[in-house]
């Protein structure tokens, strides 16, 4: 009952609690109506209030409209016109350029030529741009066998935009044969690959000749009955053209020996053995044979060539083991390398661990080459040199009856040299020797003059520009104009004198081992990936033939640069010192190459006292060691990256440091970037920004900076001032106190270093106690100095010069421990 009487006795004061508040909340009420009844009085306030209540309404109203018209309008949306068109090419050159995008006459037009190659392209893209000369100069070398177009794919709305509107990369280089899909180039958008591309591509499948294979990797031979329209032969020529697609370079050759009665095999010749893909009777298939042979040919060596974008080529060569690289000129308009040869059979000699008979013979194919090389140099400069007839073109407007190609042709031009039967230019021109009828070589062609009806018999076009003879003049001619566009490229070199064995290498021995085995021979080309070459510190223009040699060890993560000469002999003895492990780690990187290609550094300077000080040192691969081991010198280094964007943030941590501890001598302040200079291993970073302290005495005692703290000012002076002696830390807190810019931190900080040095003279005190007789002499003169510094930074902080003479005497003696040499004791007693 008790609890009971509590709870009502709550109630009843809540309610009555209830009610009072009610009436104050009435009362509030009243006194807030009858102010608003008094501010509504005044008339300006009320004329304010409907005007603001009016543009209320206003713009809830055109907010409401606005919607509306929006959600019922039917008309589309106003775009704007893209820009017109403009050409790309000249109009005056041998590319027709279809800069509207109009794909279908492109098509049209290319159908006039056995080949054309067409160029998409994006007017504003910078590598259609850079790619627009090269195929302008292979339009200009290649414009008798192959047709050249150019489509603009990006021009909104066009017929090629529309069909190709997913593509993620310009320019795109699509070759179309006679016969077949379009075929896409992906070698590199330079004149001469393309070139070589098109050349290749006009005859994919050659005859078979029994004397003589010429190869670089391997070939494939087909026994086939070479007639056109025999479906072996057209699904032979497709492989062909799809392997050249996969690999530009055409490192496979397809070969075509003919026989009555076709063989439904496939041979493919690789270095060391031939293999034999047996066909059934109907069964040529264009996919099958294409990844038979893809996978199927395997070679000792090969060239690589990167993309120019991301891609894993090279990992691929890298990471399965140590690799010797060549970096030497591949042009690509010769077909002869004999530097690449020679890797060849060092690479078979190395891989033939079973000892299968090697198919070709390398030596003998370099021999022949030079040879070949000589003769087609004096032949074609003996042609351009004395040419022995001068070809005259004479153009008439008589119709003549070409009876080979049974095509009219109303204007023919003439080559003085086949005219046998006129004497001169003169009769030619006035048509005395038109009506002559000579007999030569049983050749007479008929020819016939539309205006009067008249016939006569000419031997003026006895020859068929298409027979044996001229066929060949013709192939004569074009190589000889190939031969010299290459040599104006670059040269082909060759290694004079170096086809004699040398017995003392026995290079089998040190081949088969499983450590050696997984040697790896690769080839660059020094005129396209020379970069490459000065990233590991190799200078290919100081280099004969711009070639040189280098073994990658990425495991390892040290590369070897061959410095001989580069012939069979050295090279044999270059991996041979390898496998043995007697070769030394080179130790070079970009750094080393004065080429446009390499990084450029700037030392950071300041002047202080109107002296010019270097305050962060550039350090590199040569002078690394000599820089932080210095004796009785601190160093500060920061490893950095120019790929690491983060080094860039904490470098103005480095340099304030830097500049605020100028005034300490024996403390250094560098910088390396650890990416392109090759260290050793212990001095070697994994991460970047790293900073290394190296103490003045026990460099092997050196310490990085924690990673778990952010690099800033303080972290770094305080970081400083952890692993430092004494005397250096006193130097440092004085450099700091006169570099502080506002005057009570410079006070509190000169009052630091008073403390900082009475605790010092304390600790010399207990040394000086515990130590004997010899060394209380050198404890005495440190608390001399130590003295004289304590009033210098009480009563004349600011005189720099002769508080640093006393603390040049302290660095010498008190730095490390007391027993110092005979010269130091003698001059501690002379002080003393």
């Amino acid at each position: 009952m008790h609890l009971l009487h509590k709870c009502l006795e709550k109630a009843g004061f809540t309610r009555a609690n209830r009610l009072q508040s009610g009436d104050k909340n009435e009362q509030l009420q009243e006194r807030v109506d009858s102010n608003e009844n008094r501010t509504l009085k005044d008339p300006f306030t009320e004329v304010m209030l409907r005007v603001l209540n009016l543009i209320r309404e206003l713009v809830l109203f055109c907010l409401i409209l606005m919607a509306y018209s929006a959600f019922t309008s039917e008309s589309p949306c106003k775009v704007t016109k893209p820009p017109a068109a403009y050409p790309f090419f000249s109009k005056n050159n041998v590319v027709k350029d279809f800069h509207r995008g109009q794909i279908v006459s492109a098509i049209e037009y290319s159908k006039f030529s056995d080949i054309s190659f067409v160029m998409f392209y994006a007017p504003w893209d910078a590598e259609s741009q850079a790619a627009r000369k090269e195929f302008l100069t292979a339009a200009n070398y290649m414009k008798e066998f192959v047709v050249f177009t150019a489509v603009n794919c990006w021009q909104p709305g066009s017929e090629c935009r529309n069909q190709y509107s997913k593509v993620y990369r310009w320019p795109v280089l699509i070759a179309y044969p006679t016969f077949g899909n379009g075929i896409q180039y992906n070698g590199p958008i330079r004149a001469p690959h393309i070139i070589s591309f098109l050349n290749k591509l006009i005859q994919p499948v050659k005859k078979m000749n029994e004397s003589v294979l010429n190869f670089e990797e391997a070939f494939v031979i087909a026994e086939l009955n070479s007639s056109p329209k025999n479906t072996e032969y057209s699904v032979f020529y497709t492989v062909a053209l799809k392997y050249l697609e996969a690999d530009y370079m055409g490192r496979i050759s397809f070969l075509v020996k003919p026989v009555q009665h076709t063989q439904n095999k496939i041979s493919l010749y690789l270095w060391n053995q031939v293999r034999v893909l047996d066909i059934e009777p109907g069964g040529w298939r264009v996919d099958t044979i294409l990844h038979w042979i893809i996978k199927t040919s395997e070679s000792p060596s090969s060239w690589t060539a990167p993309s120019g974008t991301k891609s894993l080529l090279l990992s691929e060569h890298l990471q399965a083991g140590p690799a010797l690289v060549l970096f030497t000129p591949r042009n690509p308009l010769h077909s002869n390398y004999d530097y690449y040869i020679m890797l060849q059979e060092l690479a078979q000699e190395y891989k033939n661990c079973d000892n299968w008979g090697l198919s070709f013979d390398m030596k003998s194919k370099r021999l022949r080459n030079v040879l070949g090389h000589k003769y087609l140099r004096r032949s074609c400069a003996a042609k351009s040199n004395n040419p022995k007839n001068k070809e005259v073109s004479i153009t008439t407007t008589t119709s003549f009856l070409n009876h080979t190609s049974k095509i009219l042709n109303r204007e023919t031009e003439f080559d003085c040299d086949s005219l046998s039967v006129c004497t001169s230019i003169e009769e030619l021109k006035i048509g005395k020797c038109l009506r002559s009828q000579p007999h030569i070589e049983g050749r007479l062609l008929t020819a016939k003059v539309e205006k009067d009806e008249e016939f006569y018999i000419t031997s003026m076009l006895r020859q068929d520009y298409r027979s044996m003879q001229n066929l060949r003049k013709v192939k004569e001619k074009e190589q000889c104009r190939m031969f010299q566009t290459a040599e104006k490229l670059k040269p082909a070199g060759f290694i004079v004198n170096d086809y004699v064995e040398d017995e003392s290498l026995d290079f089998s021995t040190i081949s088969c081992l499983s450590a050696n085995h997984s040697l790896t021979f690769v080839a660059m080309d020094s005129l396209v990936y020379g970069v490459f070459a000065e990233r590991l510190g190799v200078d290919l223009s100081k280099r004969r033939d711009m070639s040189a040699v280098v073994i990658l060890n990425e495991k390892m993560e040290s590369h070897y640069i061959m410095q001989e000469p580069i012939t069979s002999k050295n090279l044999r003895r270059f991996v041979h010192n390898f496998s043995s492990g007697t070769l030394s780690r080179s130790k070079r990187s970009a750094l080393n190459v004065p080429s446009r290609n390499s990084l450029k550094y700037t030392f950071m300077k300041s002047k202080f006292n109107k002296t010019a000080l270097i305050i962060v040192r550039e350090l590199r691969s040569e002078n690394f060691l000599k820089s932080v081991l210095y004796p009785k010198k601190a160093v500060l280094v920061m490893y950095y990256s120019k790929q690491c964007s983060h080094c860039n943030g904490i470098s103005y941590a480095f340099l304030t440091v830097a500049r605020k501890l100028d005034f300490v001598q024996n403390v250094h302040f560098a910088r390396i970037d650890g990416e392109v200079n090759i260290l050793p291993w212990e001095y070697t970073m994994d991460e970047f920004p790293t900073i290394l302290f190296f103490p003045a005495d026990k460099k092997e005692e050196s310490r990085a900076f924690p990673s778990n703290i952010p690099i800033s000012v303080p972290n770094l002076l305080g970081f400083v001032l952890a692993n430092v002696d004494m005397p250096t830390k006193l130097h440092i807190m004085y450099s700091v106190c006169l570099h502080s810019q506002v005057e009570k931190q410079k006070s509190d900080c000169l009052a630091t270093l008073r403390n900082e040095t009475l605790y010092l003279i304390e600790k010399s005190l207990k040394d000086w106690r515990k130590s004997n007789n010899r060394h209380r002499q050198v404890v005495l003169h440190n608390l001399k100095q130590l003295r004289q510094l304590q009033f210098l930074f009480s009563h004349s902080p600011y005189e720099h010069s002769l508080i640093e003479s006393y603390f040049r005497k302290l660095n010498v003696h008190l730095a490390g421990d007391y027993v110092g040499s005979t010269s130091k004791k003698a001059v501690v007693k002379e002080e003393l």
